[in-house]
């Protein structure tokens, strides 16, 4: 018998293409993993046939903040971003990452990323086999990783100066000219290894991200003039992007941004930008300055965090209030005993007293007045409090919130859960003037990361069905835009985000009024290394997710196989696997 003439063809869709162009009805015949035609395909041509009649059929979604460093060893589909959608992560986010690595830095590394992205430690010393110390050993080793989704990996600023100088070294001095010398080279060396580019945070003592000692990370104090010349290597190689963690509430770098994108001339993606309820103008300056920058030719792009995500805590895990000194003598403590003693006493419960301001806490936690008590464990006297607000049992019992919080822990051993509003702003409107600026970027999942409190795979999910769905205020063809063809095309991967021919087979096939996403409470999911836990979003709606032409997920579930290939960068015109 003669061979199909196309692996897989998903029939009778409307087709939103990824490049802002209306929706149409056509059939997608894929070959090899590529795009073979778009038109009418006759079902005897298929060895495969999906029937996507009354589905949307969209690119895959291009993640590009996301922390799967160490996820993808046991996860090959990075839940929770590969069951909503997403066919390409981006990993080595805000410089913090697994290489290069000398042998006896193995743990410190470790106990970082634990740290600053609360990956626990011990799934990473289980999983990780740790062949790797250069940066191009560390990618040959992802290539060989079975993959349920692509991953492009960036260069991380923080294990490259460890590397160099030594942990302690790179957070007190400057870098020798030698020291500087061979940064760039093996910048170099990991860029013609396949690195998408550098990551980086840069927030001095503002950053919530600590290291394992509550001291700044070593990217975090550095002489801004040296990651200048760092990113000079981009410039000099004319390829790849630069993710920049340097706007967090009040912390902004501009002035550092600017002259990393004048020496690169390439993308810079610079984290965060949102909208807060509290204060409704807060985004437009940031807009104004985005606007301003690309006009003089500047290519820097603003990677939102849009979706209404929720933190649920408890106190033993919580760490995204480390921006404030006597949080993070809390959040250092990593001995239960040690740190139920330290909330305990009076001393610093009066300094935390003191030194409480809502403003400040509302770039991490958000104010605790409104931070609601999501489960007491199963202290009965304590039920009375579920569901409540700190603010109003503190007027009640005439406490301060700081006590508020920690009483109710300590009552529970430290196991009471509770639950912080958005952070971001839960407007649409203000939403949508974010998203829509020429300059702005969809996003953030930090998948892979903070697991103890926070989920936020389901970004695209929520996207679809709050501001295109809900309230209208984006047009589905703009959102499947911001979703995949416009992070792809600055991330320099060529050839996808987009369904035209001769382009890969990334393709969600969803129905876009039946997507839903559980949004009260996260789900407990003991699905991590050792049976261990993670907070999760369940969510509905996606038919089929294909990757390189395999279908990777039916109807939510991964179906096993794992066509996900490593990236490197590529011209944005052709294609070829």
């Amino acid at each position: 018998a003669m061979s199909a003439r196309y692996d897989v063809v998903i029939r009778n869709g409307w087709i939103v293409d990824g490049t802002r162009f209306p929706r149409y009805r056509a059939d997608i015949g894929i070959r090899d993993g590529v795009i073979a035609k778009i038109g009418t395909i006759a079902p005897a041509d298929a060895a495969r046939v999906l029937d996507a009649e009354g589905l949307i059929v969209a690119p895959g979604f291009v993640d590009l903040h996301t922390h799967y460093d160490a996820q993808i060893h046991w996860d090959p589909y990075c839940s929770n971003s590969g069951e909503n959608g997403v066919t390409t992560v981006i990993a080595g986010n805000c410089g913090f990452a697994f290489a290069p690595c000398k042998e006896a830095d193995r743990d410190r590394y470790m106990l970082m990323m634990e740290n600053t992205e609360q990956v626990p430690y011990q799934h990473m010393k289980t999983m990780l086999p740790w062949t790797w110390e250069t940066f191009p050993q560390w990618l040959a080793h992802l290539r060989a990783l079975k993959k349920g989704v692509n991953m492009m990996m960036l260069m991380p600023i923080n294990p490259l100066l460890c590397y160099v100088m030594g942990t302690d070294a790179a957070k007190s001095r400057r870098p020798t000219a030698d020291e500087m010398a061979e940064m760039k080279r093996l910048i170099h060396e990991a860029m013609d290894a396949g690195a998408a580019g550098l990551g980086v945070s840069l927030l001095g003592n503002d950053n919530s991200h600590t290291d394992y000692d509550g001291s700044s990370m070593p990217s975090d104090v550095m002489h801004r003039d040296d990651i200048v010349e760092l990113a000079s290597v981009l410039g000099e190689r004319d390829e790849g992007f630069i993710q920049v963690l340097a706007q967090l509430g009040n912390h902004r770098e501009t002035d550092v941004i600017e002259r990393i994108a004048e020496v690169s001339r390439r993308p810079v993606l610079l984290n965060i930008f949102v909208t807060t309820d509290l204060m409704p103008d807060f985004h437009r300056p940031h807009l104004e300055w985005l606007s301003a920058v690309n006009a003089r030719g500047l290519r820097i792009y603003g990677q939102t965090f849009a979706q209404r995500g929720f933190s649920e805590f408890n106190v033993l895990e919580f760490n995204i209030n480390d921006h404030i000194p006597e949080w993070r003598q809390i959040s250092r403590l990593h001995d239960k005993a040690e740190k139920k003693r330290l909330i305990a006493d009076p001393a610093h419960r009066a300094r935390m007293r003191a030194s409480y301001d809502p403003m400040v806490l509302s770039f991490g936690s958000g104010p605790l007045e409104v931070i609601t008590v999501s489960s007491v464990g199963d202290a009965p006297e304590l039920q009375k409090y579920v569901n409540r607000s700190l603010g109003e049992i503190a007027a009640e019992e005439g406490k301060h919130v700081i006590d508020v919080l920690f009483d109710i822990s300590l009552a529970t051993d430290l196991a009471a859960d509770f639950r912080t509003p958005s952070p971001v702003g839960t407007d649409p409107h203000r939403t949508a003037e974010l998203l829509l600026h020429p300059q702005t970027l969809a996003g953030t999942s930090d998948g892979g990361a903070h697991m103890r409190f926070f989920s936020g795979g389901h970004w695209p999910t929520e996207l679809l069905i709050w501001l295109v769905r809900e309230t209208g205020v984006i047009s589905l063809e703009e959102m499947h835009y911001r979703l995949s063809y416009q992070p792809a095309r600055i991330a320099g991967l060529g050839g996808r985000g987009a369904l035209l021919e001769g382009m890969a087979a990334d393709i969600v096939v969803y129905d876009f009024d039946a997507l839903w996403m559980k949004t009260e409470k996260y789900d407990l999911r003991f699905d991590f290394p050792g049976g261990d836990w993670r907070r999760y979003t369940p969510t509905e709606g996606y038919r089929w997710i294909l990757c390189n032409g395999a279908v990777t997920h039916e109807n939510g579930h991964p179906t096993g196989v794992t066509p996900g290939s490593f990236l490197g960068l590529r011209p944005l015109t052709g294609w070829a696997a």
